[in-house]
Parts: structure tokens; sequence; C-alpha cells
């Protein structure tokens, strides 16, 4: 008995001790989390950071691809994804935040597979793809790559897919995503030309070369934009598409608006509209990726919410919060060139901005000049209004599309939300459109502004007609299945079967056109979302990926523009006080003549800027040397990008001396010649009135420049002192 109340008494004295000495449950819970930290990257252009698991909490900060985090723990979120606690350094303090771990990359170690190496040899990979082919195989042994050998030159492709107006990026994107090629930037104002509204404008050569270079997105992830889309039963299960489909408007149940009724033939409507949107339906079309504005008619909007319809043009921003993760600044939306026209039964595709927006006032159902249609069908007034939800869930209504189009459901549930938005409150397919109550475009095919017609307009004016891929389309079903059929005919049965060879065609005997739209980030984008729908089981299968290959590629991959603030570098007025130049100034010619007598020892150049936020340095007094003297004239703009003008100056026997009825040069508009010198100047001795390129050296601030004399820089359009140079 003694004993036992011994032991009793020892084991409560250990107990206490334990107590006191072992954390709570919690604490133990997190310092095993801790314990299992682990390094990893961003694998995504410009990945949120928020302050909870879900896309419901706020961003806390972004984190662009490869930047370095370690992973402290993970939650589920209310949809059942996986989101990732991190820990990383941002502006040199340490932050904490989550992460859908869908993008977050932990480092594999490949070993040698000599059946693998043979393959990629065999399939006649370059060396630089094989370093990402190798890290996905380390992860997944079972998916196979097919080189799609285009035959294309790879400077001959950038130069096609740079033509003004094929691809584009959004007006809030950094300067150096957005062209400055002849038609896509103003010099004299600093903006750049819109299309299609001024929402959209030309994408750069940089942005275009990085989204169209293959070895920047070899990884577990961007790599789906090179799966095949073909439908295959075996692979492609409702189970995964409604993974894919959770946190998004189509997680349920298909929701309808008003039905349509009252049809008349041919191509003319009793009615017109103002531009506003019928009761229950969202009038701006700014929600998430995939949905695009900037016609007449469109207002600007917060996403996800419902505003008042507005005559004014509208400015769509992208939405911040990367509904995937993934989106640029600046390119987060897609602008659609499924450009149909009916033309009698059959459907063309062309070339045309359909992006979704409102509509700008014109008649509603009058047919587009040229375009016929037998039974034509415009809607009349709506049988009925408010929104109502059908029995059929969006899940089985793609899978139906995917078997009757042959094209992947998880390719169409992508589609669908890079057109539409997460949210799905595009007017596309509201149904309850104004003057086209009742019919839903999906796919928003044929929406592009055309014949007096905004995008969604003209979308909408397709599906409402009778005709091809089950029209006219009345309810979302049917605008699934006949999107789906559409896409499944004119691209991936037409060899356009992964989701980066419908954005850049580059097989067949259409390259470069045929391509479903001008967002330059739509492949990546789509791909990312296609991802999603691939359970852990499901990748473990064998995968074949089609990844393009181009001749005389750089020999590293293309690198992601960063250089953000103005990229005007080009002077308005440059001149040598008292002195003329050869040929006159004009800021499109980076190369000048000018002699001088042997007495003149120095001269004064001047010269501004057409932008205030751009330096020039080699401008003020300049010392001679005998002979052939080089003064280089460097503006630098905002952004970095610096433009060098030069002049070349010779001190001759029998040259002209400083003459003080010339001026300095530096009034004129920059836009056309500026004549330097005024009545009675001269000067001796021929010019080779050539003009060059001009020397551009492109860097981040504090890069490189040109060695040139320089007794002093002005900034933009100063005011310069000069002094006078030598000579009598």
């Amino acid at each position: 008995m003694r004993k036992q109340t011994l032991k009793k008494g020892l084991a409560a004295v250990l107990g206490l001790a334990l107590c006191m000495q072992m954390p709570s449950v919690n604490s133990a819970l997190q310092l095993s989390a801790y314990a299992q930290e682990r390094a990893a990257t961003i694998n995504a252009s410009s990945l949120n950071v928020r302050s909870g698991a879900g896309t419901s909490y706020s961003s806390v900060g972004k984190l662009g691809k490869g930047a370095a985090v370690t992973v402290v723990g993970e939650k589920a979120a209310s949809d059942g994804k996986t989101w990732y606690q991190i820990r990383y350094t941002s502006g040199g303090s340490t932050q904490t935040g989550y992460v859908l771990s869908t993008y977050v990359k932990f480092p594999v170690s490949y070993s040698h597979d000599s059946s693998f190496e043979s393959q990629l040899s065999a399939q006649g990979f370059p060396e630089s793809y094989k370093t990402g082919l190798r890290q996905i195989h380390a992860q997944y042994p079972n998916w196979t790559f097919t080189a799609v050998k285009t035959g294309l030159d790879w400077n001959t492709v950038i130069q096609n897919e740079g033509v003004l107006g094929r691809n584009l990026v959004h007006t809030n994107s950094i300067s150096s995503y957005k062209s400055l090629a002849d038609g896509a930037y103003n010099w004299d104002s600093g903006t750049w030309t819109g299309f299609d509204g001024n929402t959209w404008v030309a994408a750069s050569t940089e942005i275009i070369s990085y989204y169209m270079d293959p070895r920047n997105f070899l990884d577990e992830v961007n790599v789906f934009q090179f799966l095949d889309q073909s439908y295959n039963a075996s692979l492609h299960t409702t189970e995964g598409l409604q993974s894919m489909l959770k946190g998004t408007f189509m997680e349920g149940n298909v929701r309808t608006g008003a039905v349509a009724s009252g049809s008349t033939s041919g191509g003319s409507s009793s009615g017109s509209t103002s531009g506003s949107s019928s009761s229950g339906s969202s009038k701006v079309i700014t929600v998430g990726p995939g949905v695009s504005g900037g016609n007449s008619g469109v207002t600007s909007s917060t996403p996800g919410k419902n505003e008042g319809s507005s005559s004014g043009s509208a400015s769509q921003t992208p939405s911040s919060d990367g509904d995937h993760q993934v989106r640029l600044e600046g390119p987060s939306a897609s602008i659609s060139r499924n450009r149909a026209e009916l033309l009698t039964s059959s459907v063309v595709i062309g070339v045309g901005p359909g992006a979704a927006s409102s509509n700008n006032g014109s008649t509603a159902g009058s047919s587009p000049s040229g375009a016929t249609s037998s039974a034509a069908q415009t809607p009349g007034v709506a049988a009925g209004s408010g929104a109502s939800v059908s029995s059929v869930s969006y899940a089985d209504a793609i899978m139906s599309a995917a078997k009757g189009s042959g094209v992947s459901p998880y390719v169409i549930a992508a589609m669908i939300i890079q057109e539409q938005g997460r949210n799905g409150t595009g007017n596309s397919i509201s149904g309850n459109y104004a003057g086209y109550t009742g019919y839903y475009n999906y796919f928003n095919v044929g929406a592009y502004a055309s014949d007096g017609m905004g995008a969604v307009q003209r979308g909408l004016w397709y599906a409402s007609q009778s005709g091809s891929y089950g029209r006219p389309w009345t309810t979302p079903e049917s605008s699934i299945a006949g999107g789906a059929q559409f896409y499944g005919t004119n691209y991936v049965k037409a060899g356009q079967d992964t989701l980066y060879l419908k954005k850049y065609n580059v097989q067949g005997s259409n390259i470069y056109k045929h391509q479903y739209m001008t967002n330059v980030d739509g492949a990546a984008s789509e791909g990312s979302i296609f991802a999603e729908g691939f359970t852990s089981q499901q990748k473990s299968t064998a995968l074949n990926f089609k990844i393009p290959v181009y001749s005389n590629m750089p020999e590293t991959p293309c690198a992601q523009p960063t250089l953000s603030g103005s990229p005007n570098n080009k002077l308005n007025g440059l001149g040598v006080e008292g002195f003329t130049l050869t040929p006159t100034f004009n800021r499109d010619t980076y190369s000048y003549d000018l002699i001088v007598d042997h007495s003149v020892s120095n001269v004064t150049v001047s010269a501004s800027a057409i932008d205030s936020k751009a330096s020039v340095r080699g401008n003020g007094n300049v010392s001679l040397s005998s002979g052939i003297n080089d003064i280089s004239v460097v503006v630098r703009a905002e952004n970095g990008t610096e433009r060098t003008y030069t002049i070349h100056v010779v001190r001759q026997a029998g040259g002209p001396t400083y003459n003080g009825g010339i001026s300095s040069g530096t009034s004129g508009s920059g836009s056309s010649s500026v004549t330097v010198g005024g009545p009675g100047s001269s000067s001796a001795g021929s010019s080779s009135g050539t003009t060059s390129s001009g020397v551009i050296t492109v860097g981040p601030a504090g890069g490189s420049t040109s060695s040139s004399p320089n007794s002093g820089s002005s900034s933009g359009g100063s005011q310069v002192t000069f002094s006078s140079p030598g000579g009598n």
C-alpha cells in the first residue's frame, strides 16, 4: 500500500515537472510546422501574398517569378485548396503571409536518366530547353514531351507577331510592356494609341518575346499551355472539373437570366438601345481576367460591382487581386479575336479584337454590313425577367460540351473563366443585356467592336442568329456547347490543339493569323488555370506536351521586361550656338555634321528633351581637338533607356567661325525638321548629310553611359546658360 502511494506521489511530481517544461498543444503544433520549414521559389509572374488562406483575404504584398520564400506551414481554404504560409523578405524586412500552393516550387534533384535524355535528343530539343524539362521529369517521370519543329526563324516570328494590333497589353502595364513602334506611341504627347478603345495598347517586342519563348514556361504549372487539348475520357473526369470550378461562379448549377422570345426574319430590329442594360444586368464589364472593355458606352468599375451605364469611354483596370495568382500588373484580361462573321451558313475567322464591352447605342439586332443569314433571328420583348437556377450543374454542362466537341472540359472551363472572370458578371452571360435578353455567349464568339456595335452587342447579335453551332444560344448550356463546338472545329481540329498554338499560330498554312485572342499573356494565363483541373493522381499519368521549337533562338530564354516610367528619350531641339548643323534637326535623325574653322577651340551645344522627366547630358561647352571630334548628346528617359545623338565636328582651315545671328536651335517641336540658323548663315565645306539609326543604350538607372565631352547636364526642357565659344 505504501509502495502504491509513493508511486502515485512520484507520478504526480513528474507530471507537474512535465507540465512546467512542455509547451502547450498549440505551441507544439506550431513548433512542428516550423520544424518542417522548406525553402522554395515562386512560380508565377506576379503572385499575391494574402493575409489568410483564400482569395477573400486582403493582399499584403506581391512576389515575382523566382522570388525566394520559406514555407512555414499550410492551411486548407474554404474551397478545399491548399495554401502555404510563407516567410519572405521585402523592403529589407521579414514578412509573412499566405499563397496558393500551386504556385510554390520546391527544389527537386534530377538524377541522370539515359532513356529520358535519349528521348529529348531524338525529339530535337535544344540544350536550352532541357534544363526545364529535366526538372519536370524529376517530379513527373511519366510525362512525355514532343518538340513541335516549326521550321520558323525566331526573329521572323517576333517580327510578325509584333505587327501593330496583333498582340496587346493593358494600358496600365509598365512602359516596357508597351510598343514604341510607329503608330503605337505618340512621342509628342507621351501617350499610347488605344486598340478596341483606350484600354488596350500594342505590346512591345520584348514582352512578346518573353511570352512566346517556351523556355520561360517549362515548369510543372505553366507547361500546361502546351498540353494537348483533345478530350480524353480516361483522363478528364467530372471530379477533376469540379475541383477546377470550385470558388468560381460555375461551382454550382447553371443560372439563367430572362427567356428570349419574339423573333423576326431579316436583320433589322424594331427598336434601338441606348447603351444601358435592362434590369438585373451588370452594366460594366470589368470583372477580373477574361474581360476587356474600352469601347464607347463602357464605364470603369470596381470588379464585382455593378454600376450605372455611361456614355463615356472606359478605363478598365485589371483586377489587382490576381484571381489566379499569376496576373501581371498589365496583361491581366483576355481580348478574344474569335471573330465570327456570317457569310451564308459559313463562319469565317478573322482578326478583330473581340473584347467584352458595353454597347454603344447603335440599333440592336441590325446585321453587320455584308453579312447575311437565312432566318436571322433578333430578340423582341422578353417573356420574363429575373434570374433562375437550372437543375443542370455547370460541371455537367461542360462535360457534355466536351464530349460533343472533342475539346478537353478543363480547357473549356479555363476559357470561360478567362473570358468571363471567376465571378462571371460579364454582360455576355447575364441574359439581360438590353435588346438581347435571353441570349448568352460564354466564349465571346464573334464579340468584337464592328459595324457600329460594341463588342458585347456584336457577340450577342451573333449568339441570337439561327445558324451553325446550335444557334441561337438561348440558354447557358447551349452557349457552352455551341462555343465548344466552334472552338473544337476551328482550332483544336485545325492543328491549334494547345493553348499556346491557339494564341500564337505558328503551324499550318495560316501562320500568325487565325489567333484566338490578342492578349499577349493569354496562353500562359489559361495554362495556369488549366493546370488547376488536374489532381495529383491525374498528374501521375502519362501526359504529353507539345512544345514549339524555333530556329536561331537566343542562347538563353528571353527575359521579362521590367522597366517602368516614361520611355520618351528623344530630343525636341539640338543645335550648336553660332553654327549650323547638317542636316537640319529632326528628332528621328541621330547623326549631324559640323565644320568649323581651325581657330574655333570650343563650341556650345544646346539640347532639350521632349519629356520633362528625361535628362540630357553631353550638352554645354565642349572643347575641340584638332581634326575630327564626335560630340555625343545622350537623352535618358525616366525608365532608364538612353538614346544618343551624335554631332561630328571637323576643325579645318577656312571653316565657318562663330555667327551670333544663328540661334541655338532648341525651340523646335521635334515632330518635323527644325531649321537651325538664320538668314545669312553659311557653312563652308561639304557634308555627308547622312543619318544613322542612332545608338540606343537600354538599361536601368545607373547603367552604361557614353564617353563624350560633357561640361554639364540639363534636365528636360530647362534653360541652360551658354558662354560664347572661341573665335571672332
